[in-house]
């Protein structure tokens, strides 16, 4: 038996060998990188929403703890207030004070040595 080498399949098997660039290797490459992108894509996104929640949180307690500054102040200014402060101090039983008298020096008198 003869072998028949057809030229056309000579140039084919050859020009394939020596192919540098192989189509295998560059869509796996794309793939990993389209997955790897995807993966980071997931974290932040889930990163950014637990941020949000807890923004929110910390949001909610800065209005609490307002309403709560708001009504200490409030306490304290009612105990602060004249009213306030004349009702208990008529429950000391303490003296109005009335005249007062000072001491008058006559003469300036500075002690030498």
């Amino acid at each position: 038996m003869t072998k028949i080498v057809n030229c056309y399949s000579q140039q084919k098997k050859s020009a394939g060998c020596g192919r540098r660039f192989n189509l295998k290797y560059f869509n796996f490459g794309l793939l990993a990188l389209g997955l790897t992108a995807g993966v980071f894509y997931l974290v932040t996104v889930t990163s950014l929403t637990v941020q949000g929640f807890v923004l929110r949180d910390l949001k909610s307690q800065v209005a609490t703890l307002a309403s709560q500054k708001a009504e200490a102040e409030e306490k304290v200014n009612a105990i602060q207030s004249y009213y306030s402060l004349n009702s208990r101090t008529q429950g000391l039983d303490m003296v109005a004070v009335g005249n007062v008298e000072y001491i008058v020096v006559p003469h300036a008198v500075v002690a030498r040595r």
